[in-house]
């Protein structure tokens, strides 16, 4: 069973700065993980960060149902699209797709009542190739009409000038330049590199991290 990966933050790990990349917004929910099997054509597990669950669990069961009701029989068939001789998930035997259960007001992983929450699909892991390209990501998935994705913020060099205008960010500023960024974005590399590794990283905006202390004084850090 494959987990989602921690994403590091860009201070943290500087390898994609200059790099190009494709910059998506970063959705400040749930992370969902759904196993899909080929040889049986079903969706076999379903899983949080750290263990797996199904529509009766408390936290995730919402996330479980709405997942069966309005995604499944229609991600088998963008998969079946796309297994063909050169198709994305041709000879696959396995995939993870990951989402993110979200709600407009949901903060720190925490939903507020009464909130409608989605599912966004936020990145796909095929066995023994690794995480779908971004181009890939974008062509298949943000194009789609059923399936929800994280906008697409920026696409180009990670550059400094980039990680500080989503920094200062604040979205409750009429004019801002990024309205609908309020977390910050996740970024991925634009192509794979040797050993079917994906390169990601993350940076937050100072709206977004003075909210974070103002709510939790004690335990902050934790959930940055």
């Amino acid at each position: 069973m494959r987990y989602y990966d921690s994403i590091p933050r860009v201070q943290d790990d500087g390898t994609l700065l200059g790099e190009d990349v494709w910059a998506f917004n970063k959705l400040d929910g749930q992370n969902l993980g759904v196993r899909y099997s080929a040889k049986r054509n079903e969706f076999i597990n379903f899983i949080s960060r750290h263990r797996q669950v199904d529509e009766n669990d408390s936290q995730f069961g919402l996330a479980v149902r709405y997942f069966k009701e309005r995604y499944e029989e229609h991600l088998k068939q963008i998969i079946a699209n796309n297994s063909g001789k050169k198709g994305l998930f041709n000879g696959a035997q396995e995939i993870m797709f990951f989402f993110e259960w979200y709600g407009e007001n949901s903060f720190a992983g925490f939903h507020m009542d009464g909130d409608e929450l989605n599912l966004y699909l936020i990145d796909v892991f095929i066995a023994k190739k690794g995480y779908i390209e971004p181009k890939d990501f974008y062509g298949i998935f943000c194009q789609d009409n059923v399936i929800l994705t994280p906008e697409l913020i920026y696409r180009g060099k990670l550059t400094k000038g980039f990680i500080e205008a989503i920094r200062n960010n604040d979205w409750t500023i009429e004019g801002c330049e990024f309205p609908t960024v309020k977390e910050g974005v996740v970024c991925r590399r634009s192509s794979l590199m040797k050993g079917q590794r994906m390169p990601k990283c993350k940076f937050k905006t100072l709206w977004w991290l003075t909210k974070l202390k103002e709510r939790y004084p004690d335990k902050w850090e934790e959930l940055e």
